[in-house]
């Protein structure tokens, strides 16, 4: 089995999209040819929806690559803007209230990880802290700036 990438970040791109596209697309081929076949991804935000779009073009350069949609909330499949593998939404999402959904979906992708890719601009929201837990857990982070 190869290796697993999730992505963490900020939900608003700041209008650097584009620079920020050029830099993903070449973090993930790098990621490709170390080995990573699997990419969690979500679906809150930009970076979260800039992620999964690159990841989903690369599946046709690459087509051995997995493109997993990891779900908080069952109605999310009726959002995601790009051709998945699979999807899965871990049991300690269905368990847990709701308030506690995405953080809970979080830990559970940076548990199952051994790439995280983050774009973190500033040290306070969701995204930090889960790159915060990321860290506090020895996962290899790669920062996108």
């Amino acid at each position: 089995m190869g290796k697993i990438c999730s992505f963490f970040g900020h939900a608003d791109l700041y209008g650097q999209s584009d620079q920020i596209a050029q830099k993903l697309r070449a973090t993930i081929v790098n990621l490709i040819d170390e080995g990573v076949d699997t990419f969690y991804v979500g679906n809150h935000g930009e970076f979260d929806i800039l992620s999964s779009r690159i990841v989903c073009d690369l599946k046709t350069l690459y087509p051995h690559i997995q493109v997993v949609a990891v779900l908080c909330y069952p109605n999310e499949l009726q959002y995601l803007k790009c051709e998945f593998t699979d999807f899965l939404m871990p049991p300690e999402v269905e368990e847990a209230p709701k308030r506690a959904c995405i953080v809970k979906r979080n830990h559970w992708v940076v548990d199952h990880s051994d790439y995280i890719v983050s774009f973190i601009r500033y040290e306070m929201g969701g995204a930090y802290s889960v790159i915060q837990y990321a860290k506090k857990h020895h996962k290899q982070i790669i920062e996108v700036k």
